[in-house]
């Protein structure tokens, strides 16, 4: 019980600093800002206080150097793989609104629980599979889909989703090689090292205001990762059943969204959400049950 507890916490820590993530990035893309000086700076400052931490904690060399050299490869193949994720965000959130941006990411409790069945090998009954029929639908209801609504970025938004569900089941499934903020350190580098490239090459002086943007979020995002990695290494191969607390998320995004950008919700996203939110939650629960 106190280890679900905790997982419980972790993702509901990750939901809000996550938003928080979304809302800032949207608002540096907004600001013409580019996503390598976004990151770059961002990055350089997180990766500074998370090894400050660790020696604070004496504990550096145990997290950061692995057991065996064949551990390595998973840590820093997701970390490859999330640049890609994190272009994509700061792209999306210029383009579409932050409260469809996070309905779309709804969307990975559904696909965590499809990768769940076919890579940590959990059971999923019937009920469970309909729901996760009836939860696209939600999604569906919440995109309200037309010709001039729908574009690449909603489907990029929507590979998102995938990769984190198969993230995450990946940690669930090989917790043993890395420690969660192991995990986290080979996730967070490979981005900001690749955005020096580009950074080298466009240098910028931030303002003070600047760097306080690009540095709060590095330093949210790092702690994003770090919670929803912990989350799902201490659940192993039970990660679904924390999983329906991902959708606290709504609430955040949706708040942002209305507060800072001036977005609304209609009747009809919110009848979808609410199917999102129900169809995701009895899919799960009948799964474990």
């Amino acid at each position: 019980m106190k280890t679900l507890l905790i997982g419980i916490f972790l993702v509901c820590l990750n939901t809000l600093t996550g938003s928080t993530f979304d809302a800032i990035t949207k608002y540096s893309g907004i600001n013409n800002y580019m996503w390598y000086h976004y990151y770059s700076i961002g990055g350089s400052v997180a990766t500074c206080c998370f090894v400050i931490f660790l020696l604070s904690q004496g504990s550096l060399k145990k997290h950061i150097v692995l057991e065996k050299k064949e551990y390595y490869f998973l840590p820093v193949f997701r970390g490859l793989y999330f640049i890609s994720v994190l272009i994509i965000i700061f792209y999306a959130l210029q383009n579409i609104p932050i409260n469809i941006f996070t309905m779309l990411l709804m969307t990975s409790p559904f696909f965590l629980l499809i990768f769940a069945k076919f890579i940590l090998k959990e059971k999923l009954n019937f009920v469970s599979w309909i729901a996760i029929v009836i939860g696209f639908c939600g999604v569906l209801i919440v995109l309200q889909p037309n010709s001039s609504n729908i574009n690449i970025y909603i489907l990029l938004v929507i590979f998102v989703a995938i990769s984190n569900a198969l993230n995450f089941t990946l940690v669930s499934k090989y917790s043993y090689i890395a420690s969660t903020y192991g995990f986290t350190f080979y996730q967070y580098i490979p981005l900001t090292l690749f955005s020096y490239i580009f950074f080298f090459n466009d240098p910028m002086l931030p303002s003070k205001k600047e760097f306080l943007i690009f540095a709060s979020s590095g330093i949210i995002v790092m702690i994003s990762m770090w919670a929803f990695n912990a989350a799902y290494h201490i659940a192993g191969r039970y990660s679904s059943i924390i999983s329906p607390f991902f959708f606290t998320q709504i609430i955040w995004g949706s708040l942002y969204g209305v507060i800072f950008f001036s977005e609304k919700i209609n009747t009809l996203s919110l009848a979808g959400i609410i199917v999102i939110v129900v169809s995701g939650t009895i899919a799960i629960y009948n799964k474990n049950k």
